[in-house]
Order: C-alpha cells, then sequence, then structure tokens
C-alpha cells in the first residue's frame, strides 16, 4: 500500500525500518499516540519551564526523525537549540508555528491511517 501523508517523507522513514511497512505503521501510531501529550507539554513555555521544554522538544525531535517528518525535526532541532541557550523570546516567536504545523501532521496521519 501507498502510504502518502502530507508532512511525512514516508520513504525516509520506511528507510529507517528497512522498508519493513508493518514496523513503520506501528511507530507511525505510536507517534500519533503519544505525540499530542508530548505537544501539550510544549505549550506556555516560560523560564520556570525550560528544563521540561529541553526534554519534551528532544523528545518530540527523536519521533518526528523516526516517522520521516523532516520539516517538523528540522523546526524541534531549531528549537532545541534556542532552549539548550536559554533563549525564551527566540522559542516564544516560533513554538506556536511549531505547535501548529505539529498537529495538522498529525491530523493528516491520523486522517491516512483511519482511511487505510
Amino acid at each position: 500500500m501507498a502510504i502518502n501523508i502530507p508532512g511525512i517523507d514516508t520513504a525516509k522513514g520506511l528507510d529507517l525500518f528497512d522498508g519493513d511497512e508493518k514496523n513503520y505503521l506501528i511507530v507511525l501510531r505510536s507517534w500519533l499516540t503519544n505525540s499530542p501529550a508530548v505537544l501539550d507539554k510544549l505549550r506556555n513555555v516560560s523560564a520556570e519551564t525550560l528544563a521540561n521544554y529541553k526534554v519534551s522538544i528532544h523528545n518530540i525531535k527523536g519521533t518526528c526523525a523516526n516517522v520521516g517528518a523532516e520539516d517538523l525535526r528540522i523546526k524541534a532541532r531549531k528549537l532545541e537549540e534556542m532552549a539548550k541557550a536559554g533563549d525564551i523570546a527566540g522559542i516564544l516567536s516560533e513554538n506556536d508555528a511549531f505547535l501548529k504545523q505539529a498537529e495538522t501532521v498529525l491530523a493528516e496521519a491520523k486522517n491516512w491511517l483511519d482511511k487505510n
């Protein structure tokens, strides 16, 4: 079956699993299930919550890589670098756009999985 999900490079994701579509879909479903809770942890970042933000953005970056959500992974990496530098202003300027894009990609993945 052709996996075509906007925002996800499924070929890149499948490569991580040596083309094993079954295992890739297991990881994709896990990503879909677990990512909303992680994204919730990324909301309302402040100087006081920066340590937790660093962990959460690192986790979402890794899971984006696992499914082939490359654009999200790149943006998460940038946010992670800002978090490590303590750049709250930079995070605040880009975090909402990242969250909206991530939610859109998750919705696309859910839609595809529901239809297939």
